[in-house]
């Protein structure tokens, strides 16, 4: 990760974590402790927080300001961490392991985990709600409230995850279906706080394709990594494709292919943030950005260039 991007991180870094236990959905019901407990064990300590970092410079990249878009940022991990619980549990890919850490169900229960995600999800809507009436404009609710649901909804992740879960019957053409999971949450972590700061259509469409564009090469890369088999360094078990006989791009194309893909998915990237926004101080971080997602697999020796 480049020096830029670092910095940029490091700056917003404790403000997020500040106002992600702030809007944390904690019960002040007697007896829902374990679940305040498992909301706390599922976002701290955090991840990279990479997604609500791409959030404020998406809504900076447009002219938005950055701390009425810090909502829509704990909206973006909250759904982010609701989706690997999710993910985890038992009915889904029953995984032990998430982040280096026992998952949530495994600590706390499914029938708790479970509750946990959902509140995550249900705070994000509001979350978002909020980010986009500070601007004063109900449109601008209307149509942040329609991208989320879009994004979310049964043509975005959850039709994702039910593609997945049927995943032995997706035919090679349909992987775009099975990765829905990933760039619809990325394409709502680029466009919510453009959305709610009132950006026009064209700028909202640029970041829109440039976050499908990652969402769909960090997948690419992921299956990559999971082929790998390294838990240690993706934090969670590998093999998991192969366990639960899903198709994946590294077994459609190849190693090679699935590393030409990505490739090529970085450059589309690349290549409609410059279009439509030239050459920016967050142009440029939302690229290493991008140069993040491709590093991590560089880093395990599966591609031989880097993004240009």
């Amino acid at each position: 990760m480049k020096e830029q991007l670092t910095n940029f991180i490091a700056a917003h870094g404790l403000e997020i974590d500040a106002a992600l236990r702030r809007w944390l959905p904690l019960s002040d019901r007697v007896g829902a402790e374990p679940l305040n407990d498992a909301l706390q064990y599922s976002l701290f300590p955090g991840g990279k927080r990479l997604r609500p970092v791409l959030t404020l410079i998406g809504t900076k990249l447009v002219g938005g300001n950055v701390q009425k878009a810090l909502p829509a940022a704990c909206a973006i991990e909250f759904l982010h961490t609701s989706s690997l619980i999710f993910d985890d549990l038992p009915a889904m890919d029953d995984a032990d392991l998430r982040r280096g850490r026992p998952t949530v169900h495994k600590v706390y229960g499914e029938s708790m985990a479970l509750l946990a995600a959902l509140a995550l999800f249900n705070q994000a809507y509001a979350l978002l709600a909020r980010t986009a009436a500070q601007n004063g404009s109900l449109t601008l609710v209307e149509q942040l409230m329609h991208e989320a649901t879009q994004c979310l909804g049964a043509n975005g992740v959850i039709g994702g995850q039910a593609v997945d879960l049927a995943s032995m019957s997706v035919a090679p053409e349909d992987m775009a279906s099975r990765n829905l999971k990933t760039t619809a949450l990325m394409r709502l972590t680029m466009t919510a706080g453009a959305i709610a700061s009132g950006a026009s259509e064209a700028d909202v469409k640029a970041l829109a394709r440039f976050g499908e564009c990652l969402g769909l090469a960090y997948q690419v890369c992921d299956d990559l990594l999971d082929e790998l088999g390294d838990s240690t360094f993706t934090g969670k078990p590998a093999w998991q494709d192969a366990r639960h006989l899903r198709p994946t791009f590294v077994a459609e194309l190849g190693l090679h292919g699935a590393q030409k893909l990505a490739m090529t998915l970085a450059e589309e990237g690349r290549a409609t943030l410059l279009a439509r926004f030239r050459t920016r101080p967050e142009t440029n971080l939302l690229i290493e950005a991008m140069e993040r997602v491709i590093g991590d697999v560089a880093q395990q020796n599966l591609l031989a260039e880097s993004v240009a």
